[in-house]
């Protein structure tokens, strides 16, 4: 296994510290910013990052029932969800000309 070897130092953050990792090393790892890792110190005294793998959300399954789409627009829209602008408004084409 091909060994990266990187030299930092501790950064103060508040009451922690904190260390700050090359791209190099974030990529052979597969640890994007912001995801979770695992620190631990092994049995020789090597502190230890494992990165938490990201899970996969599900997608909802999709509503073909029709009846019982404007309950959940009305639900939607209750919790602040608000349907998107058209972007069409104001805009016409050859086939709403002919109307």
């Amino acid at each position: 296994m091909e060994q990266i070897i990187m030299k930092t130092k501790l950064h103060k953050i508040g009451n922690s510290s904190a260390v700050i990792l090359s791209k190099k090393i974030l990529d052979k790892l597969n640890i994007i910013d912001g995801q979770e890792i695992e620190v631990f110190i092994n049995d020789e005294s090597a502190l230890v990052l494992k990165p938490i793998k990201i899970k996969k959300k599900m997608r909802p399954q999709l509503n073909l029932n029709l009846s019982t789409w404007e309950a959940q627009f009305k639900l939607a829209i209750k919790n602040g969800q608000l349907p998107e602008k058209d972007l069409f408004k104001g805009m016409s084409n050859l086939f709403d000309q002919s109307l």
